[in-house]
């Protein structure tokens, strides 16, 4: 019969085999393969997914899309978990040393502040205490401030479509959300009055332990928004 310490011993060993398979399942990779963050946003999957996925495909890479909260996807990338991420401000390669931004950038974007109709709307509402505001996660980051530099009530969310909800069924009175500028017309559809609060670069990112792709993604990137911005309307 096996003693307890053989026993207690094979049990950690089997234990340690499953974690380690369990966590390079996501790290590693070579570079015919990636596994590329994204956050659920419309047009993070309408736009800019087919963008990522023509450029590696250029340079000879099959890419899987796994779908990433804000700080989540952000942890999983700088950790090497996962190779990139499809679209982020600028900023997150400020608190993330891992993490590369690839030019040339994909867009611009602002965190904007939403409201409904029926309340007042100015900037500096982020400064109300009375004001009880649904945000997604990293604004504070992306505004690059700590969040008790502003005297609203914020309440956390990690999904774009979950904070626009609770403000469309009445929820909250306010958001905050990114965006590209392109769903202004769903804003005004919804009735929201939109502010800009912060604008910045949106860049595709990758994982420091990839950065000898650095130039041909950036090549491969700079193709498909050329591809795509002389593209017929009625092929878009």
């Amino acid at each position: 019969m096996p003693s307890v310490t053989s026993t207690a011993s094979v049990a950690f060993a089997l234990t340690l085999s499953i974690n380690l398979t369990a966590s390079t399942a996501y790290a590693d990779h070579d570079d015919g393969h990636f596994i590329i963050g994204y956050i659920n946003h419309p047009r993070v999957n309408d736009f800019y997914k087919p963008i990522i996925k023509r450029a590696y495909e250029q340079i000879g890479i099959d890419v899987n899309f796994e779908k990433v909260g804000g700080k989540r996807g952000l942890k999983l990338l700088n950790e090497g978990m996962t190779d990139a991420d499809v679209i982020r401000y600028d900023v997150v390669t400020k608190d993330n040393p891992n993490v590369i931004a690839i030019e040339p950038q994909l867009s611009r974007g602002a965190s904007f502040l939403l409201c409904v109709k029926s309340v007042v709307c100015h900037a500096d509402i982020i400064n109300d205490p009375t004001a009880v505001i649904a945000v997604t996660t990293r604004f504070f980051k992306n505004v690059e401030q700590q969040r008790n530099k502003f005297e609203a009530n914020f309440y956390e969310f990690d999904d774009f479509y979950h904070v626009v909800e609770l403000i469309k069924t009445g929820r909250f009175d306010y958001a905050i959300a990114p965006s590209d500028f392109s769903e202004l017309n769903i804003f005004d559809e919804y009735g929201f009055t939109h502010i800009p609060l912060v604008e910045h670069k949106l860049v595709h990112v990758i994982n420091k332990k990839h950065l000898h792709l650095k130039d041909k993604l950036s090549e491969a990137i700079a193709i498909q928004l050329k591809i795509h911005q002389t593209r017929q309307p009625n092929e878009m």
